[in-house]
Formats: structure tokens, C-alpha cells, sequence
């Protein structure tokens, strides 16, 4: 039903995508209606998901990726909410560029990201009040070395309540290494990552959040073990989110061809998957994000150390996670839903998914459904770059309500 509620066997009655009752009172209105009551087995009504982080390099025009395409995509796969990074081919950093959109109930929302420097450089704040004004769910940065601009940024009065994102990876980076170094990922010859700044990236922004301590502050992206070890220590607590795909996939479990290879974060070995997961359960992390980049095939094609990084499948994240943690590692289903739609709603400061009468929120999630993962068997057009490619999986989310 919503946040810190437990799954429950009942009865629910859904109109033209509405949601019209629950319980006893379903069944007398489906009586009423001459609706015949049908049997769910294992099928999950839950409300919708959100995605507290994706890229969207060009909303109107985009040939990789569209906001028409994404949403039409994202809906399916049962999200409801989407917040966009300023990442783009026109830097969101100031208030004529943040698209503009009327969200409602009874749509897919949409949100953008601000920039907190203008093109991230780092040299110059973004207009913080103009932007917020304008839209901006929060703003982000990749470029948080320099105090002083990082100060005067956060110690202006429109910053104290809104979320401000920081990013562990940089958008221009001279490594050419894909993974992280391992014992394994050096057996497979791939170009191996040297030199893992992460850690010392986290003790940056963890100590600006000791300085900032009314801020709302979040790390993105947490892929390395240590870091958390870092946050661990702190008696300042601090927000993180952390990217759906590091918690499946790892340099010991991927087939050779898998597009999932070339992401950001890097993968990491199996033993920093388990602490990550860990992290998440212990509370150490407190939002899964998809933090879908799309390619084309051009893209795709291209050899796997020249490629572009970054994976794109909304139709993948929910199956996947319910695989990892509900079939493999028992967790409550109240859990997943935790971390992949209230704690992000929350982390975003938007009003929390939850099942209500008159809602179109909604969406069915079969778990015994098995699919053929490629885009003629999804009927629609979708980025190229997405992970499992041709492989059979198992879970499926069937219907939302705001397709109705």
C-alpha cells in the first residue's frame, strides 16, 4: 500500500485504470458491476517506482533518447517518477534550459537537475535562487575541489532545503581502464583502472558535509567498498544512492559480450558487490538509482574499449533486483520498495508512491513471467545499449495503471 506497510493478500477492484476499492468492499462493488473476480496468484499489485537519477542528453530531438521515447519506456517498466541529471548536449545550468513540465497523477512526472556551476566547470555558480524557481528538482556537481566556489555556493539561503547531488565521477576522464583491477577482470585482458579516486572523492564531500550540516547533501553513485567503510565512521550522517546495475552485475558473473561491461560506476569485483549490498541493508546506502544513459548502435558497435560507457534498460531493473534480493536473498518485498521507490522519493523531496482509491499509480509485477530480453520481443524501440542482451528473464512488470 505505501511506505512501512507489509505486502498483504487481498482483494483490490481496478476501473478504467482506477484504483475503486479494497477488501470486502471490492468484491460487493465487482458484484455490483457484474465484474467477475479473477485470481492473482502470484502477481504483486505495489505502487509505482522511482528513479532518483538518469541521463537524458537531449529531451526534444534526440536520436539516442528522447522524453517522449523514455517515458513511454519507463512507464512500462513500472517508474513513475523520473529526475534527470544536467549532463546534456546543453548544459542544464540555467532557467531557460530546464524543459518545462506540467506533472500530474495520472502521468509518468518528470523532474530535471540543475547545474551548480555553469557547464560544471566549477569556475562560476549557476543562477541557484532562478533555477529552483524554474523547476530544478536540486542541483549537481561533478567538480567539488575548489572550497570556495563550493562554499559560497552552498551558504546561499535557497540551498538549505534543497537537494544538492554530488557525483564520484568525472565527465572528462584521460583513464582508459573500463573496470576496476582484480584478480579476474586482469584474467580477461581487460584495460584494468589504476587508480580509484572514489575513496578520496568521498572524504572530500563528507568533510564539506561537516561543514554544511543543514545542507541535504547526497554522494552518488557509492561503487567502491571503502568508501562506505569511510561513511560508516562518520557521526554526520549523509545521503548516497548507488546504481541498480552494481548491485547485479560484477566482474565474475557477466558473460564476455554483455554491454554491461562498460559502465559508470566501473564494475567491481564480487566481494565489493556483497559490501555494497551490505551498505544498502545496513542503511549505508538509501536510494537505488537507474542511472540510465542511453546509445545507439553506432555506439554499440563500436570495440569495447573505444566505446561510450553507460547501460540503459528500465525493463531490466525491477526483475533483476527481485531475482538478487527477493528469490536469492529473502528479502521482504516492503524492502525493495524501499530503496527503489520511497527512500527516492524522499531523497527528492517529492510526495511518496502509494496505492489509494481514484489512483492510476499502480503497477502489476508478474515474477514467474519469462521474456526474451531483446527489442523485437519488447514491441517498441528502445536504446541499444542494454545489458542481458538475448537472455531469458524471469519477472516481468505486466501492467501500470497509468497506461489506462
Amino acid at each position: 500500500m505505501g511506505s512501512n506497510k507489509e505486502v498483504i493478500k487481498d482483494n483490490l477492484l481496478i476501473v478504467d485504470g482506477k484504483i475503486e476499492a479494497f477488501g470486502n468492499e471490492a468484491k460487493k462493488e465487482a458484484l455490483k458491476k457484474n465484474i467477475k473476480i479473477s485470481k492473482s496468484d502470484n502477481k504483486l499489485v505495489a505502487p509505482m517506482l522511482v528513479d532518483c537519477h538518469s541521463f537524458l542528453k537531449d529531451p526534444l530531438t534526440g536520436f539516442d533518447d528522447n522524453l517522449e521515447n523514455l517515458k513511454f519506456r519507463a512507464k512500462k517498466s513500472g517508474f513513475g517518477s523520473i529526475a534527470f541529471l544536467p549532463n546534456s548536449n546543453n548544459w542544464r545550468d540555467k532557467p531557460e534550459k530546464i524543459p518545462f513540465q506540467k506533472n500530474n497523477d495520472f502521468d509518468i512526472n518528470i523532474f530535471f537537475w540543475g547545474s551548480f556551476s555553469l557547464e560544471d566547470e566549477g569556475i562560476h555558480l549557476s543562477p541557484h535562487n532562478e533555477l529552483i524557481k524554474s523547476g530544478s528538482i536540486g542541483l549537481s556537481t561533478s567538480n567539488f575541489f575548489d572550497p570556495s566556489i563550493i562554499f559560497k555556493g552552498l551558504s546561499l539561503n535557497g540551498m538549505k532545503s534543497s537537494p544538492i547531488i554530488f557525483s564520484l565521477t568525472k565527465k572528462l576522464s584521460s583513464q582508459k581502464g573500463m573496470v576496476n583491477k582484480d584478480v579476474k577482470s586482469l584474467q580477461l585482458g581487460f584495460y584494468n583502472i589504476e587508480n580509484n579516486n572514489e575513496l578520496a572523492e568521498v572524504k572530500n564531500i563528507l568533510g564539506i558535509k561537516s561543514l554544511f550540516q543543514g545542507n541535504n547533501i547526497i554522494i552518488k553513485n557509492i561503487a567502491d567498498s571503502n568508501s562506505l567503510k569511510e561513511i560508516e565512521k562518520q557521526t554526520v550522517p549523509i545521503l548516497t544512492t548507488v546504481s541498480w546495475w552494481s548491485l547485479i552485475a560484477d566482474t565474475n558473473n557477466l558473460e564476455l559480450d554483455d554491454l554491461g561491461w562498460k559502465v559508470d560506476p566501473p564494475l567491481g569485483s564480487e566481494e565489493n558487490r556483497e559490501f555494497l549490498i551490505k551498505g544498502l541493508e545496513n542503511d549505508l546506502i538509501n536510494a537505488i538509482a537507474v542511472n540510465s544513459l542511453a546509445l545507439n548502435d553506432e555506439d554499440t558497435f563500436l570495440p569495447i574499449n573505444d566505446r561510450s560507457v553507460g547501460i540503459s534498460s528500465f525493463e531490466l531493473v525491477l526483475p533483476l533486483l527481485w531475482e538478487e534480493f527477493i528469490n536469492k536473498r529473502s528479502w521482504p518485498i516492503s524492502k525493495l520498495w524501499k530503496y527503489l521507490s520511497f527512500n527516492p522519493s524522499n531523497l527528492l523531496r517529492i510526495t511518496e508512491e502509494k496505492l489509494s482509491l481514484g489512483s492510476k499509480r499502480w503497477l502489476i509485477f508478474d515474477p514467474d513471467k519469462k521474456w526474451l530480453n531483446n527489442q523485437i520481443n519488447l514491441g517498441y524501440d528502445s536504446p541499444s545499449n542494454f545489458p542481458k542482451k538475448n537472455e531469458l528473464i524471469k519477472g516481468k512488470v505486466i501492467q501500470v495503471g497509468l497506461d489506462c
